[in-house]
């Protein structure tokens, strides 16, 4: 008998001792803040239900999503602290890599902690959220999981979204109130790590001996926290062989940064001295030269306004020289790509 509780006892003391080292599940495991990742969502009911998703920049409290569906791009910025993941920032028709991590509108709170059924909270537009469920079983094309579910009701629809450890999002339904058995819904196609954003950037030049200026398309990736500095500046240095084209730069000029002022829609590209330097050009090729600088810029950012500096300060050459704050106006409306002869 004295045996039998001593085993018991045991027993017990090992299942409490395992409770009490379970590792608590956290927000963090709800909604990764991990780079390199890219999640592609099959969507029902709705042509835009559809999308996918690349990491912009990504910190340990602070992430930016990039959403592509069939009708734009658009860029939201997401913060953990005090127990609770918000929805800080959003900006809509997002062609371009901006960092707009530092970036804040009025909040929306997408989880918050206690994890467990029956956590709830008001949302600023009067609609209540809730975590209804912390084990649903839910089935998507990329697999089963077990997962957090929560509830947002407003006024003439409701929205579930699940949430798996690990993974993050992998169902969003919505209907409206007075419809409920029509649903759209995007689930979890697939997902990959890493994976950089992939873009088919312009990059125009000058074609000095037809007096023109054309363009080449070019393929850059772009991985988490990376800036376009790096992928820009390497293929301004390079033009195809024999192609007679002129590069944006000399192989030891830098392009020292690129700086966008969304309320004034201004590009600002920084290029080191070398630039002028080294460019051994007469009036004409310096005007092409510092015009497709300004067209290939302006195209990416959707711009007509860019201003090139020389290591922080106002450009200034033996033909051109620009004040403070001035800028080019970049004009890529009739210029034609580039063709093999």
């Amino acid at each position: 008998m004295k045996k039998t509780l001593l085993i018991l006892l045991v027993v017990l003391l090992c299942l409490l001792t395992a409770c009490n080292n379970a590792t608590p599940v956290t927000l963090l495991d709800y909604f990764p803040l991990t780079g390199n990742v890219h999640r592609v969502y099959q969507g029902e009911g709705n042509e835009y239900a559809e999308f996918e998703t690349y990491v912009d920049y990504q910190t340990n409290s602070t992430i930016q999503i990039r959403t592509l569906n069939p009708g734009t791009t658009s860029v939201t910025v997401y913060v953990l602290e005090n127990g609770m993941l918000k929805k800080v920032y959003y900006e809509g028709e997002t062609y371009f890599r901006v960092n707009y991590m530092n970036m804040r509108d009025e909040a929306e709170i997408v989880l918050k902690e206690p994890l467990q059924t029956g956590t709830s909270w008001t949302l600023t537009d009067g609609s209540t959220r809730s975590i209804t469920a912390m084990d649903k079983i839910i089935t998507v094309p990329n697999g089963t999981f077990n997962a957090l579910e929560t509830t947002t009701v407003a006024a003439d629809s409701t929205i579930k979204e699940y949430y798996a450890p690990g993974v993050g999002l992998i169902l969003r339904e919505f209907a409206m109130n007075s419809d409920p058995t029509t649903k759209i819904t995007s689930a979890l196609l697939t997902m990959e790590t890493e994976v950089p954003l992939q873009q088919t950037v312009r990059f125009y030049y000058p074609d000095f001996d037809n007096n023109q200026l054309v363009y080449l398309e070019q393929t850059i990736q772009l991985f988490s926290n990376d800036e376009i500095v790096a992928a820009f500046g390497k293929q301004m240095k390079q033009v195809p062989q024999d192609s007679g084209l002129q590069p944006l730069m000399s192989e030891a000029t830098s392009l020292l940064g690129v700086s966008y002022d969304k309320e004034n829609a201004l590009v600002t590209v920084d290029l080191s001295a070398e630039f002028i330097s080294d460019m051994n050009a007469g009036t004409t090729l310096e005007s092409m030269l510092l015009n497709s600088v300004a067209n290939t810029f302006g195209y990416y950012f959707q711009t007509n306004k860019v201003a090139i500096t020389i290591a922080g300060k106002p450009y200034a050459s033996g033909h051109f020289a620009f004040e403070e704050g001035e800028h080019l106006t970049a004009d890529w409306e009739k210029i034609l790509p580039w063709q093999i002869k």
